[in-house]
């Protein structure tokens, strides 16, 4: 399956209603869910919902600039004609010098963010700003703790939607970050998978923060319905209606999506290129 995926088989057959074990469509679902992610995305007008790094070059014209991905993880750099611009570090945002973000929803859809530029009087220009970051649907900084005895291991809360990406892990405490593996991790370690986290014994009890990205469920959701749609429409390809023995008619929706499948897009679509 692609990484870019916004559902995934097992979700797809219980949805049918078919058997979990390997079955002779598996193939074909797998590729009907990539096929139903990229429509999505086109639909969206987004190229990932997980988190993602960005470079961004905007054409300058006023000091306050909405960056095209959202929500924003984190700002890594800001150069205004080469010259790299600090994070403004005041709480009088006006009365200093660097760039802010503005804060986001912390729960999906959100909305595109705003970056304001502070303290010069920045000349517009073409390709004159350059904005790296990441962004994408994140839970940042979830508090938990790792169990006393084994298992140890803890699950993503995944409060908005299945946990899709590793973000990392730090110690509540001191904020220092612990190191994934692959497998067996020993002191200041952690493996990942699917949203489980396993640690150590030297670290049972420890207060730990985690990090993750994620696919809204309304997505999907949506994903899963279009596979799905796309999955039965094969037993009555071409097929406008059916005539059933006289007494009704039945009608098929031929539109490339339905309009609940829209209507779960529909917040989280790009409004303006």
């Amino acid at each position: 399956m692609s990484p870019f995926d916004l559902t995934n088989l097992a979700a797809l057959k219980a949805w049918l209603g078919l058997p979990s074990v390997a079955g002779p469509n598996d193939s074909t679902l797998t590729a009907l869910i990539t096929a139903a992610s990229r429509s999505i995305y086109a639909s969206l007008s987004r190229p990932s919902l997980l988190p993602q790094s960005y470079a961004e070059t905007i054409d300058l014209e006023t000091r306050r600039v909405t960056l095209r991905q959202w929500p924003v993880v984190g700002v890594t750099s800001v150069t205004w004609r080469g010259i790299a611009i600090p994070p403004d570090q005041n709480a009088d945002l006006e009365a200093s010098v660097g760039y802010a973000l503005e804060l986001g929803d912390g729960v999906p859809p959100g909305r595109p963010q705003a970056l304001d530029l502070f303290g010069h009087q920045y000349r517009p220009g073409r390709q004159s700003l350059v904005v790296s970051y990441s962004a994408g649907y994140a839970v940042q900084n979830e508090a938990q703790t790792v169990p006393a005895a084994p298992p140890l291991q803890l699950m993503a809360f995944s409060p908005y939607g299945a946990w899709g990406s590793d973000l990392g892990v730090t110690y509540a405490a001191t904020g220092a970050p612990l190191t994934p593996v692959a497998a067996s991790p020993g002191a200041g370690q952690y493996t990942v998978s699917a949203g489980a986290y396993g640690f150590s014994a030297a670290d049972a009890e420890q207060p730990v923060s985690i990090s993750y990205g994620y696919v809204p469920q309304d997505i999907a959701q949506a994903a899963l319905e279009l596979a799905a749609e796309r999955f039965r429409a094969a037993e009555r390809i071409g097929l406008r209606s059916k005539s059933m023995g006289g007494q009704e008619t039945i009608a098929y929706d031929m539109s490339a999506m339905s309009a609940p499948i829209q209507g779960m897009l529909q917040p989280y679509k790009r409004v303006s290129l």
